[in-house]
């Protein structure tokens, strides 16, 4: 009897140590469940494919960001009508969106004042991030009412592509100023052959729109051109806008040394159609960085230059065409407001580099121009030409012409690109063209 007592003693004893046991697992597992922080995905939307530098720069976020418990997922948009359309769409449905690009001030102020971009303010405050410091006094232009909406990842520097080599063989030096007059002489001297075997000296690249050719503008009037001060009248009586129009139509229609509008649009040609086939010698679109250094895609040989607009006369431009792009938002429905603040910040501070290999300028004066000259070099010596790259992309400049006037931008922009189409069409001269837009925007702008 005294032998089973025993017995059950023990088991009864080693029972209740493993029901201790047990619970003393349990409860630190729920400890550990506790502790353990649950990984934020924020969803960013951009217009660069993600090939192009976006999903390493998002492979490097959240490799540095892993044990921090955030993590960015890349969804690509084209930024076009259609693209921005599908964004709007997402920003104003509450979708699954906290950070995306803007491309331009007109669709960041719509955005900013249609309430689908967050007021950043208070987060600049609180981390002591300095705008100024960071992107020099041009940054005071990106702001709407007085309030921060976006920061600016990238440097939009404007300019001309060069084909080097059809340079050099013509004997001609890669301008650092010019006018437009001999803007003119060189496409005409660079134009060879007929039909199928012509090369022309210029692309005005005008696929998606007419007033890109009138890019030139800028150099003269501003951020602003289409605006009087104040905004309240249009500026198209402005002689430099005819003078553009006429150039760009003679180009094409009369000298025959630029392809035509109506060649660009039914075709729709691209820089890469064109341009790095070595059917044209120069071209719009120093955008086009990433395709000039990728030749698995678009095969060549040639050294591309990179020039300034012309001007109309020896005077020097005025105003650099340029400015601060990526203008990179918070979603004010995102549900993860601080950790996008933290990715935006990571992104200006040291994220954007892998951006510099395929053009995309970072914006941030934290950045070390000689490893973005480097980064946006690099594998394709053979292929830029360092000197004009670092003047006309990398360098940064004081004297931008930044957009500050939003008032029917877009239905002045429209009434512009109709016009243009008109001349480059030869329906219109040039001066009819720009009465009548002068009469259109101001009928606008009094509504």
């Amino acid at each position: 009897m005294k032998k089973t007592k025993l017995i059950a003693m023990i088991l009864t004893v080693a029972m209740s140590l493993s029901l201790f046991a047990g619970c003393g697992a349990k409860s630190q597992v729920k400890s550990q469940d506790a502790t353990k922080k649950e990984t934020i995905t924020l969803k960013l939307w951009g217009g660069v494919p993600s090939e192009y530098g976006p999903q390493e720069v998002v492979d490097n976020f959240n490799k540095e960001f892993k044990d921090k418990g955030i993590q960015v997922e890349y969804t690509r948009f084209v930024n076009d009508g259609q693209g921005n359309l599908k964004l709007d769409t997402g920003l104003l449905s509450g979708g699954d969106l906290d950070l995306y690009m803007s491309y331009g001030m007109d669709t960041l102020s719509k955005r900013a004042t249609g309430k689908m971009a967050m007021d950043l303010t208070s987060f600049i405050d609180k981390d002591k991030f300095d705008m100024v410091k960071n992107f020099g006094d041009a940054i005071k232009n990106y702001n709407i009412n007085g309030k921060t909406y976006a920061v600016p990842e990238t440097l939009t520097n404007s300019g001309i592509l060069i084909n080097k080599d059809m340079f050099d063989a013509a004997g001609l030096a890669v301008p650092t100023s010019w006018t437009y007059d001999e803007f003119r002489a060189i496409a005409k001297k660079l134009t060879k052959g007929e039909g199928q075997d012509k090369t022309y000296g210029m692309f005005f690249n005008t696929v998606q729109q007419a007033n890109y050719a009138a890019s030139f503008i800028g150099s003269s009037l501003g951020g602003d051109p289409y605006y009087k001060a104040g905004g309240k009248e249009s500026n198209f009586d402005n002689i430099a806008f005819e003078k553009n129009l006429q150039l760009t139509s003679d180009m094409m229609n009369v000298d025959k040394s630029a392809v035509s509008h109506i060649d660009t649009a039914t075709q729709k040609l691209t820089i890469e159609g064109l341009f790095l086939s070595g059917k044209a010698a120069m071209s719009l679109g120093v955008w086009s960085t990433r395709s000039i250094k990728d030749t698995v895609k678009f095969p060549h040989t040639f050294m591309t230059a990179y020039a300034p607009f012309p001007t109309v006369d020896k005077e020097p431009a005025k105003y650099t065409v340029g400015g601060l792009g990526d203008l990179l938002s918070i979603n004010p429905k995102s549900k993860y407001t601080q950790e996008a603040w933290d990715f935006i910040k990571w992104y200006s501070e040291k994220g954007s580099l892998p951006m510099a290999k395929y053009g995309r300028v970072p914006a941030s004066k934290n950045v070390d121009k000689a490893a973005v000259l480097k980064a946006s070099t690099q594998g394709a010596e053979k292929l830029l030409d360092s000197k004009s790259f670092e003047t006309i992309m990398v360098k940064s400049y004081t004297n931008y012409g930044v957009p500050t006037i939003t008032n029917k931008s877009a239905e002045l922009s429209k009434v512009f690109n109709e016009e243009c189409e008109a001349v480059l069409t030869q329906q219109k001269t040039a001066k009819q063209a720009m009465q009548s837009s002068k009469k259109r925007a101001d009928a606008l702008l009094k509504q």
